[in-house]
């Protein structure tokens, strides 16, 4: 939560920072109690989808899909790249183990 604060500081002009919790993460009580305590006390907002979608990965990516849909339909993605079983978030990474590479 630190490194949130650091990374997103006090200097917003248009709208507060928001953080976005999802999956099973999203689904912890405790952990949801706390990180909006948080937000509470750091001015950010904290976004967290129903408890009931946190379950289940595909329920998870049609929810943030739509939600990006009503934010404006005119900005979302036209669906046109190969999906990868595991996409990684830091695309100079080298590739993960177990991936099929053969040494």
């Amino acid at each position: 939560m630190q490194q949130f604060i650091i990374d997103y500081p006090a200097d917003y002009s248009a709208s507060p920072p928001v953080l976005v919790v999802a999956g099973g993460v999203a689904a912890n009580k405790y952990i949801h109690a706390r990180l909006a305590d948080i937000a509470a006390k750091t001015d950010f907002r904290l976004s967290v989808p129903p408890a009931a979608l946190c379950t289940d990965n595909a329920a998870m990516v049609a929810w943030a899909a739509l939600e990006r849909y009503q934010q404006n339909a005119a900005d979302s993605d036209d669906f046109d790249f190969a999906p990868r079983p595991r996409w990684p978030l830091d695309d100079k990474a080298a590739p993960p183990p177990g991936r099929g590479v053969r040494a």
